[in-house]
């Protein structure tokens, strides 16, 4: 038969942790976190073949604790992003500066996936366009 103090101890540290779960999810980890952006989808248009094109993505936090994005990762490796890095605080502004390297012609459709500190996450933003052929390229037969 479990003694008197061992039974204590185990209701004792299950109703310890029953309160420590409980009062870690007060929203300071981030459940309250949201991010707004200007646009999420951006069309390129004709582009030039091997041009760099940029594009920035403008957001705010709505929230009420500060954002703070983890990462943003692209769908290929033509396309790189930056970031603020900084936490951005409640009704304060960030970006994410899109690049897209023109290196192969024909049109195009990427994803960029933003990771952050909120319940909604991740955020997904896109970017399309045409690349236009080169000169000494023949485009395809229409």
């Amino acid at each position: 038969m479990i003694n008197n103090t061992l039974l204590k101890r185990m209701v004792s540290i299950i109703c310890s942790l029953l309160i420590y779960s409980c009062s870690s999810n007060d929203g300071s980890h981030g459940i309250n976190a949201f991010i707004r952006f200007n646009d999420t989808n951006y069309d390129f248009g004709k582009i030039r073949y091997k041009n760099e094109t940029k594009h920035i993505f403008e957001f705010t936090n709505p929230g009420k604790i500060p954002l703070v994005i983890s990462n943003v990762e692209t769908s290929c490796g033509c396309t790189a992003a930056d970031w603020t890095k900084e936490p951005v605080k409640p009704g304060k502004s960030g970006q994410i500066m899109i690049k897209y390297d023109a290196d192969f012609p024909g049109t195009f459709s990427k994803t960029i996936t933003v990771h952050y500190n909120g319940k909604d996450s991740p955020a997904i933003l896109t970017i399309k366009g045409q690349v236009a052929y080169p000169e000494d390229v023949e485009g395809p037969k229409e």
